[in-house]
């Protein structure tokens, strides 16, 4: 198999992977589009590297986290008050469907925790890939799933107890 055509199938094994990766962390269906396009663009320009790599997946979700994270920082910087504002009012939304507010309580993680429980329970990858997306061991992945699952395990109990705990 060509170089070309290995990483055709790598890209399109990935496609959906790196959309709802940079979706979960820029929020925007647009954005994140743009960005799986502009991802393509430099991979294919660094295929001989991706493809070297030892989890060729891993390096494309890291340049997409990468990029995602620069793009959320331009946006975060125009960001007026009143946006602020309109975020902090999502504590006040009335829990009508538990799948929603659980999608809710994972966009409010810590960076590594969203990503770890993102990339493990709901993309499937092994601990040694999101390791190596995030920059880290796995210990400190696993450490980042426990943390995370069990966030969210409190406040969905709490919600369902309408704060009474």
């Amino acid at each position: 198999m060509t170089t070309t055509e290995q990483y055709t199938t790598l890209a399109l094994s990935v496609k959906d992977t790196l959309y709802r990766l940079a979706l979960s962390i820029t929020g925007s269906d647009v954005e994140a589009e743009d960005i799986v396009q502009d991802i393509y663009e430099k991979a294919w320009r660094a295929r001989d590297a991706v493809l070297a790599s030892s989890y060729p997946r891993a390096y494309l979700c890291r340049m997409t986290r990468n990029l995602a994270i620069d793009r959320l920082r331009m946006r975060r910087m125009s960001v007026e008050i009143a946006d602020r504002e309109a975020e902090d009012g999502v504590k006040d939304i009335i829990i009508k469907d538990i799948a929603q507010y659980t999608t809710h309580i994972i966009s409010t993680l810590p960076e590594r925790q969203r990503l770890a429980i993102q990339m493990r329970d709901i993309e499937g990858y092994e601990l040694e890939e999101i390791a190596e997306v995030l920059e880290c061991d796995q210990t400190s992945v696993r450490m980042n799933l426990s943390r995370a699952r069990k966030s969210i395990r409190e406040q969905i109990l709490k919600a369902m107890n309408y704060g009474t705990e």
